[in-house]
């Protein structure tokens, strides 16, 4: 996670505050009404320290899907079968020059 990333709520974490349906804990459920898209992490985790672990909270939110940070990246494709011939690394690289 990233100090610069802005968290927010998606529209499932936005239903959660207002319907309740997930059951969240105490804890989650004001971090995630902390959350507000516009607090850097960096400022916002010093808020979530009193609930907990800042990282492990909103890894919690992300995995539930409740939040979504700015600086979410997409899975990395796979590309089975695939093989790589030749230097792995930039060391490798560098040695066979």
């Amino acid at each position: 996670m990233f100090d610069v990333a802005i968290y927010s709520k998606t529209a499932k974490g936005r239903a959660e505050i207002s319907e309740r349906t997930l059951g969240l804990n105490p804890r989650l459920r004001r971090a995630l009404i902390m959350v507000d898209g516009k607090t850097p992490f960096g400022e916002l985790s010093e808020l979530l320290a009193q609930l907990g672990d800042p990282k492990d909270i909103m890894r919690q939110l992300s995995t539930l899907r409740l939040v979504e940070s700015d600086y979410d990246l997409p899975e990395m494709p796979e590309f089975p079968g695939m093989m790589l011939e030749g230097p792995t690394t930039v060391m490798e690289l560098h040695s066979t020059r």
